[in-house]
Order: C-alpha cells, then sequence, then structure tokens
C-alpha cells in the first residue's frame, strides 16, 4: 500500500508540475507543450483469458532560456493479461537542441529507447489499431530456465544520454543507456533490474519526402551473473541489429522494421528474430482502415543438444471513426498463434480513444 501511495503521489507531482508549467508558461508567454490521452477497450470470442485495457496518459514540454527543453510524460494503465493497474514515468529529461544546417540535440535523463520504431507508437492515439505492439509486450519464450522475462524489443525508457544530429535528408544518434532494449527497467517497482551498461547507434536516410529508411544496433549486458540461475557464463549480453521503413503518400502510410536479436545462454545462444509491417490507409476526412502483420521466431538449444523453435504470428485489422477533433471510436478483429500453441486464437475488439492537445 505505502509503495503504491508513493508511486501515487510521484504520479500527481509531476501532473501539477506540467499544468503549473503551461499556466506559468502562459503568463510568460514561454513556448510550452501539453496533452493528455485517456483510452479504453474491450474484446469479445477469445479463447485466451484478455483484461480491457485504460490508458492515461499525460505528456508535458517546457522550454527553458538557452536552448534548453524539460519533458515529463506519466502514465497510467491496466494491463489486460492479468488486469493489473500499473503508473510508470516514460518520460523525465532535459533535452538541449541547437538548430542549423546540420541540427543537433542531446537528451539527459529517462527517454523513449533509442532503438525501434514501434516505440513511436506506444500511444493509443498513435496507434492505428487496437491492441499494443507484440514486439513491445509480448514476452518470448523462456529458453533457459531461471533467467529474467525479455521481448523481441522491450516497451523501454531507459535512463541515460543520447546525441542526435540531422541534415536535410539524413540523421544519425549515439545513445548509452541503463538497461538493454530486450529487457523492462521500469521507473517504479521493488523489483527492478540492476543497471546495465548498454550502447546504442542508428541513423537514417530521406531520399524523398514521406519515405525515410532506418537501421540502428545495440549491444549490452541484459542479465548479471547474480540474477541467472546457470552462472557458468558470467554476464548475459545480447546484441540487436534492426531496420526500418516508413513511406507516406497521399492518404496512405507504411511502416515496419525488422530485428534480428543475439542473447547468450548457459547452452549455445538463443536468437530472437522478428517485426511487423502495417499499412493506414485515410478514406474519408472521418474514417480510416488498418492493418499490422506481426512475426516472431525463438530458436535456441535445448539441454540435450536438440535445436528448438517457437513461433509467433498475428493479424489485426481495424477500421476507425472519428468522431470529434477529440473523440476517436475503433473496431477490430484480430487473430492470432501464440508461442507454444498451435491453434489461431480469433478474436473482436473494439475501443475509445481521447486525445487532446491543452496548450
Amino acid at each position: 500500500m505505502g509503495t503504491s501511495r508513493a508511486r501515487l503521489r510521484i504520479i500527481r507531482a509531476a501532473a501539477a508540475w506540467l499544468l503549473l508549467s503551461a499556466s506559468t508558461a502562459q503568463a510568460q508567454t514561454s513556448p510550452i507543450a501539453l496533452d493528455a490521452v485517456a483510452m479504453v477497450d474491450a474484446d469479445r470470442g477469445s479463447q485466451v483469458p484478455r483484461n480491457s485495457v485504460a490508458w492515461f496518459d499525460l505528456f508535458g514540454s517546457a522550454r527553458i532560456p538557452g536552448g534548453f527543453e524539460f519533458r515529463a510524460r506519466p502514465v497510467v494503465f491496466r494491463r489486460s493479461f492479468d488486469g493489473r493497474w500499473q503508473t510508470q514515468i516514460y518520460e523525465l529529461a532535459l533535452r538541449y537542441e541547437r538548430p542549423g544546417t546540420v541540427g543537433w540535440r542531446v537528451d539527459f535523463g529517462q527517454f523513449p529507447s533509442p532503438i525501434g520504431l514501434s516505440i513511436l507508437e506506444n500511444r493509443p492515439d498513435l496507434n492505428p489499431v487496437i491492441s499494443q505492439h507484440s514486439t513491445l509486450y509480448l514476452p518470448i519464450p523462456r529458453y533457459e530456465a531461471g533467467t529474467p522475462t525479455m521481448y523481441l524489443l522491450a516497451a523501454s525508457y531507459p535512463f541515460g544520454g543520447q546525441f542526435t544530429a540531422s541534415g536535410s535528408k539524413w540523421d544519425a544518434r549515439a545513445a548509452i543507456t541503463d538497461s538493454s532494449p530486450v529487457r523492462v527497467r521500469p521507473f517504479f517497482g521493488n523489483n527492478k533490474p540492476p543497471r546495465m551498461l548498454n550502447f546504442v547507434a542508428g541513423g537514417g536516410i530521406t531520399p524523398r519526402i514521406g519515405l525515410r529508411l532506418g537501421a540502428s544496433f545495440a549491444q549490452g549486458t541484459f542479465a548479471l551473473q547474480r540474477e541467472v540461475r546457470d552462472q557458468s557464463k558470467g554476464d548475459r549480453e545480447a546484441t540487436v541489429a534492426q531496420a526500418e521503413g516508413e513511406w507516406a503518400f497521399g492518404y496512405t502510410r507504411i511502416a515496419g522494421e525488422w530485428l534480428w536479436t543475439w542473447r547468450d545462454a548457459a547452452i549455445d545462444e538463443a536468437r530472437v528474430h522478428g517485426g511487423w509491417v502495417e499499412a493506414t490507409q485515410t478514406l474519408t476526412p472521418r474514417i480510416f482502415a488498418a492493418v499490422r502483420y506481426d512475426d516472431q521466431r525463438t530458436r535456441w538449444t535445448q539441454a540435450d543438444g536438440r535445436a528448438r523453435v517457437e513461433d509467433y504470428r498475428r493479424v489485426e485489422t481495424a477500421v476507425g471513426y472519428r468522431l470529434t477533433r477529440d473523440l476517436t471510436l475503433r473496431a477490430s478483429y484480430l487473430t492470432r498463434k501464440g508461442y507454444v500453441v498451435f491453434f489461431w486464437d480469433d478474436q473482436l475488439l473494439a475501443s475509445v480513444v481521447f486525445a487532446r492537445r491543452l496548450k
């Protein structure tokens, strides 16, 4: 109870700071951004137990004289797989930015994972379908007993520093973080993983307006020796390579990414590869349609020396209706074949999303 109250106090403090910053900035005519998002969904037909998801998200930023910007994003949400409520702070960072022919910026604090395209859609109003990216939230098979829960690419908001530079047709970044991109290190919680040094580098090119191609690479420790049952190999490291693309033309947007990951194990190494592709089509000013396909494969060597492979597939098609500028209704059909099962699970989903820019 004490931990929950402490979390709530921090969330309230962050929200109060954002609102106070907005009023202060308005009085001083300083640049300020503040917006809020709320979502709730429901499903029917799934053979796998699922709880309704609720999501409350507040983001704010305030520019400070000298080219600095403070950013904060407290989030409260209800998880689908166990129905538990969680409070987190996804961003709490200071940014310095300098424009120019070659613009650059520095972020320090807690910020979105510097690798991965799906993390940019980890918000209900930015997600074209209803369900969250399986890339971010679906645990991979536990290929070795006594190891932490991991993901293809976790919904990670690490603490660290990042340098980004960009020109008219290119961008590049490098970052040092305190957690691996394949494992979550939450802001709150009594069982947080230890801090582990990881390096990330990436970049992209924009050959024409609306088209961008990019790639990233990450290397570092995802579990310390003391966290795993078989300690014969010491600390466990993971290597992640990622490629992404996004193309927007007319009223159509196509985006996707693919990841190749190699993770230390007591026997050989585990390889977890996969990704997603999605398309969104605006049909009328109020109606849009979207589809997303997810694909993952985990391969590892068992204690008896035999190779084992587990696959995951998912397809979701959705239709959205913008009832008002702030309110969007979505309905979707989702079918998936989960890890370690041999059947396709079908379900219908519906959601209501509220998103408003307050300042």
